[in-house]
Formats: structure tokens, C-alpha cells, sequence
């Protein structure tokens, strides 16, 4: 396979096909190839096409080959402009066999990084000749800083809770599907006993309220109780992530934490807590960029999971960038649903909300209509927690129960204790 140095940015068109040819040929492999790349990786733009053609069909539960691939093609009046049914059979005359399919996806990911180096040259050619203004220029050097780490991390950082625990224990099976508890009582009678599978619960909070405090609670609560439990983490990193877990699960401050300015009583606490909690079936993934099918494809091949945790719908990576802003959030928020439903997972997203007008000069309560960018994030969610701290009320977070599909609503006011990251009653 070669490439094309002179006239073209680097690619391997071969490569590209290999891919698809495997995707089309066997959808055992498509869980793989999902989780390490998206359309945006391939070079032409008809490859790019029949990837996610191949991808939302694979979502919705159908079989992938030529003929299905074909016919949602056709659906989209997109068939002609990938070369018709015949290319299809093209992609999948191009490999032998389908087990190779991650090999060829690593190398088209490679090539894709290469134009992405390309780009950002050219980007920095334009700031150095200041043909740019101020303002794209600041765009360019956070694009360029993102960039630069997407190319000098791996693909897949995944981390257990225990990074020397090599076995998680297995989730309860019974006959029976129990309800998955939350830490709030209060909580779990309006909710029916807890998280349902099946279920899109999303958390909604303006900036600095409490989302991910929520979040992490609810998911080492769930990981306690031997409910197997994934958490993707967009906004923070694992280390980031621990110390929470650390601080909310050992009750130490995790300012003192991070500056590492541990007394013996802390040090104890700590010990104590990661002795009783090892081996729990708690896995952070963190990625800065990650597509809703690439989700979805690391849960079905490391799970079954039973809860899965995204912070937050906002940063995942639209996989069409040419739609308007509510269109992709529309996206986002059906595919965690169906998600949820196909995974048989409780799935809870967090969300951001509208700041919205003030009530007597201070921010009011939060309403359902308040979620960011798409009223279809309303309408998927099965249950809508929200989350508001009143200036009048230090110490204290009010949980209100927005939507529920399957209980009451409702208002709760909990403890909401800053320096241990924790949210209690």
C-alpha cells in the first residue's frame, strides 16, 4: 500500500477499503473498529459515507452486509455517490478475511493524525504571517493545543478503579431485575427503588452546581454494590476522577489531596478505603474526544455493563459536524437512549443548562426547559434530575425530580459537602 506525498495528503485508500471490506464482511469486528475511529478518520469522502452507514445500521440492531448496508444507503439518496451497490461488493473483495479489520484501522487512524499535522502547519504558517485576526488566532492555537494532545495520547485510555486488580467481580443474576440503588433514599422511593436498565436518566446543572459530584456518587454507589459500572470521562481526567472518589469515598478533603498535604488520620482513611473497595467493578474512561458509537462499542465489548455514566452530553464528538447545533445534541441524546434500551444499562448523561432569567437577583430553581440546545434531550430522558443551590441555603444542593416516567417528581434538599466531593442526606 502507498501513499501520495506530492499531490495529496497522506492516506491509504487500501487501507480505507480493508476497513469497510471487514466491516461488511463480518459485524463481529465492527465493536473494535468503532471504538478506535470515526468517519471523520477516512480520507474520501465516500468511505466516510459508507462507515457510518455501516455504523447506524449496526446501532439499530440489523444485520450489516452489502444488501442492508445498500438499501439505507439508497434511503439516504446517497447509494450513487459512494459508486453504487457494485463498490460494496468492491470493499469486500479487497480482504480475504475480516480479523485483520483493527489492523487496517490503525493504520488509516495514522494517516489521519498525519493530516491533522498538516493542517495545523498550515494554520501555524497563517498565524506567524499574521493574515489572520486576533480572535482566529486564539481559535487556532486551542485547536492546535488539542490537536498536539489527540496525537501524543493513545486512543483508549481505560482505568479500573484498582489498576492491580486484573479480575472484576461479576454483577448479581437473578431472575429478577432488581432496581440499581442511588445514595439518596429519597431519591430511590421516587424512582421506584432506583436506576431501572433500559433507562436514560440525565442530570442537568448549571456550571459548578454539582453535575459531576452527582454523577460520581451515584456511580461508586452503584460499583459498591457489585453493579458493574463505567464511567466516561470528557471533562476530567482519571487522576482527576480518583481524588474524588478518593475524597468522597474516604471523607477527606480532596484539596488537601491534591496538594498532597496528608496527615496520618487522612492517610488511614484512605488505606481503609481502598482495602474495602479493591477489585470493585468500577472503569473510568477518560478521552477528551469520543463519538456516542464509540461508547457504545468499548461497552459492548468490555461489558455487560450495568449502569453507564457520560460527563457530559455536551462534549461528546458529533459524528455529522455538518449539522446545525440542536441537530447533534438531538443525536446524541436518541442514541444514549437506544443505547440504554440495547445494553439493557441504566445510562446517566449529565447535561448543561440554560442559566435562564433571575428571580429576585439571584438564578431561580432550574426547569426541565431549561436543558441546552435541544428539547429532544427533554423528551428522550426517561427521568431528569436537576440540580440548584440557593445563595440562602449554604451547605445545601436541592435535587429536583423534573421528569419521571416511571415515579413522582419532586423536590429534595440534600447536604452538599464541597471538600469531600460528596452529595449525602
Amino acid at each position: 500500500m502507498t501513499d501520495d506525498y506530492g499531490r495529496q495528503p497522506p492516506s491509504d485508500i487500501q487501507a480505507e477499503q480493508s476497513v469497510l471490506g471487514g466491516m461488511l464482511l463480518s459485524k463481529s469486528v465492527i465493536p473494535e473498529v468503532v471504538e478506535r475511529m470515526s468517519a471523520q478518520d477516512f480520507y474520501r469522502p465516500n468511505h466516510a459515507t459508507v462507515f457510518q452507514t455501516i455504523v447506524d445500521v449496526w446501532m439499530r440492531g440489523d444485520e450489516v452486509d452489502a444488501v442492508t448496508v445498500a438499501a439505507e444507503l439508497d434511503k439516504q439518496g446517497a447509494l450513487r455517490k459512494i459508486g453504487g451497490a457494485p463498490y460494496l461488493h468492491t470493499l469486500i473483495s479487497t480482504v480475504p478475511t475480516a480479523t485483520n479489520a483493527g489492523h487496517y484501522a490503525g493504520i488509516v487512524i495514522a494517516k489521519a493524525k498525519l493530516r491533522k499535522m498538516g493542517e495545523l502547519g498550515i494554520r501555524l504558517q497563517q498565524l506567524a504571517s499574521n493574515d489572520i485576526q486576533t480572535d482566529d488566532a486564539e481559535a487556532a492555537l486551542a485547536q492546535g493545543e488539542k490537536w498536539f494532545r489527540e496525537l501524543h495520547t493513545s486512543d483508549e485510555r481505560a482505568i479500573g478503579f484498582d489498576a492491580l486488580v486484573e479480575n472484576f467481580r461479576e454483577s448479581l443474576t437473578s431472575d429478577s431485575v432488581p432496581a440499581i440503588p442511588t445514595p439518596w433514599d429519597a431519591l430511590n422511593d421516587r424512582l421506584i427503588g432506583g436506576l431501572q436498565r433500559g433507562r436514560l436518566y440525565t442530570v442537568g446543572a448549571r456550571p459548578g452546581i454539582g453535575k459531576s459530584v452527582a454523577l460520581l456518587n451515584m456511580a461508586s454507589f452503584a460499583a459498591a454494590w457489585d453493579y458493574k459500572t463505567a464511567v466516561f470521562s470528557l471533562e476530567m481526567s482519571a487522576a482527576e476522577v480518583t481524588t474524588r472518589l478518593i475524597a468522597q469515598g474516604a471523607r477527606v478533603n480532596q484539596t488537601k489531596l491534591v496538594k498532597k498535604q496528608i496527615d496520618l488520620d487522612m492517610s488511614d482513611r484512605i488505606e481503609r478505603y481502598v482495602k474495602e473497595n479493591a477489585g470493585v467493578a468500577l472503569q473510568i474512561i477518560d478521552r477528551e474526544t469520543i463519538t456516542v458509537e464509540q461508547i457504545i462499542a468499548h461497552c459492548r465489548a468490555a461489558g455487560p455493563f450495568d449502569v453507564i455514566v457520560v460527563d457530559y452530553l455536551q462534549l461528546i464528538e458529533p459524528s455529522d459536524r455538518r449539522a446545525v447545533r440542536e441537530q447533534q445534541v438531538a443525536h446524541l441524546s436518541r442514541s444514549l437512549k437506544i443505547a440504554a434500551r440495547e445494553l439493557n444499562a441504566a445510562v446517566i448523561v449529565a447535561a448543561q443548562l440554560n442559566r435562564g432569567p433571575l428571580k429576585d437577583g439571584k438564578p431561580r430553581a432550574p426547569v426541565v426547559s431549561d436543558l441546552r440546545e435541544s428539547g429532544a434531550v427533554e423528551q428522550d430522558s426517561d427521568c431528569v434530575l436537576l440540580l440548584h443551590q440557593d445563595e440562602d441555603e449554604p451547605g445545601y444542593v436541592t435535587m429536583i425530580v423534573g421528569k419521571n416516567r416511571q415515579g413522582k417528581t419532586g423536590d429534595m434538599l440534600l447536604k452538599f459537602e464541597g471538600q469531600y466531593a460528596r452529595i449525602s442526606e
